[in-house]
């Protein structure tokens, strides 16, 4: 991806991913998107509409806090599923992040944010997620200061198996093209659905994505008729 496309994405989506580091979002009064020209809406707005409305979904997982030998806890293994509060599965402390999984390939997304989605892209439903730690692939393969390009493709590679995009009635689909916006602990990753391979409208009313950054499983749904701009499904 391009220099000025991975500049603008972490100034959109580094605000901070843990729970604590919160920016202030304006409650939706209106559909501004429908009332307002995009050469119009305020930075409020294109905030808000990335971050909070029918294209952006705030999602939140938790993950066993590392401790300063770079290890989980005092145990091994995961979080157990259920676990809640402080606590994962295994009484090791957790670290409760939050994120964001916004439909990039959407009209408004892209008069708001006003860059190029990469060719590798094209024909592709984009969804992009920021906010969680990637590192852990990294670090169990060659230490967290060796971060190279075969283990971040690794990484990519693994999250393409593990991602699924859910249309109600219809069969599940796997992303094609996965890449990563920025290097860091902290990246937004995208994901390309084929539009050849699912064909979505209103009547399909419903989409969900799940996917799993390491030991942190995230899911969320997009309620299409909700995502509709300028007349037209916007996705």
């Amino acid at each position: 991806m391009s220099t000025l496309y991975s500049r603008r994405r972490a100034l959109l989506t580094f605000g901070g991913a843990l729970v604590s580091s919160r920016v202030p979002l304006l409650a939706f009064s209106s559909n501004f998107w429908e009332k307002k020209d995009p050469s119009e809406w305020s930075s409020e707005e294109i905030h808000q509409l990335s971050t909070k409305s029918p294209w952006a979904k705030e999602v939140r997982g938790q993950v066993a806090a590392q401790n300063a030998h770079g290890g989980y806890g005092g145990g091994s293994g995961g979080m157990g599923s259920g676990g809640g509060g402080n606590r994962g599965g295994m009484g090791m402390p957790v670290q409760t992040l939050k994120g964001t999984v916004l439909w990039e390939s959407a009209k408004p997304i892209r008069e708001a944010l006003k860059d190029t989605i990469p060719p590798a892209f094209e024909g592709h439903y984009v969804i992009a997620v920021s906010g969680f730690p990637l590192n852990e692939y990294g670090s169990r393969r060659r230490g967290r200061d060796q971060e190279s390009d075969e283990s971040t493709q690794d990484m990519l590679d693994h999250l393409k198996g593990v991602t699924f995009l859910q249309p109600k009635d219809k069969r599940d689909i796997q992303p094609g093209v996965v890449q990563k916006a920025v290097s860091g602990d902290q990246a937004a990753v995208f994901f390309g659905f084929s539009k050849d391979a699912l064909t979505l409208t209103v009547d399909d009313k419903e989409c969900g994505f799940v996917t799993q950054f390491g030991r942190v499983e995230l899911k969320t749904k997009f309620n299409l008729k909700d995502m509709v701009y300028r007349g037209e499904l916007a996705v």
